[in-house]
């Protein structure tokens, strides 16, 4: 299951706090908030604090937003390293 709490609504960016786990159907619930805020011409940060898991789908998932409209912060290291792995050359 994950939780996504609106943080910050006033003004640019939203910050969006984000627990539990990012897989499968919740990767997708979670891709389709940030892509309607970007549609807003809205910047999103994620706080991904909260986030204990990440399944290939989250992680494709990530990888897929564009990164001038969204920024990740408070990440794992354990995050950090499945995001990273296989885009180093």
């Amino acid at each position: 299951m994950l939780r996504i709490t609106t943080m910050k609504t006033n003004g640019s960016p939203v910050q969006l706090k984000l627990e539990g786990k990012i897989m499968a159907e919740w990767a997708a619930l979670l891709e389709q908030e940030c892509r309607a805020l970007i549609a807003q011409q809205q910047h999103v940060v994620l706080d991904m604090a909260g986030v204990t898991f990440l399944d290939g789908h989250g992680i494709t998932m990530l990888r897929s937003l564009p990164d001038r409209y969204i920024r990740l912060m408070n990440r794992s290291d354990f995050i950090k390293e499945l995001l990273d792995k296989g885009e180093q050359p």
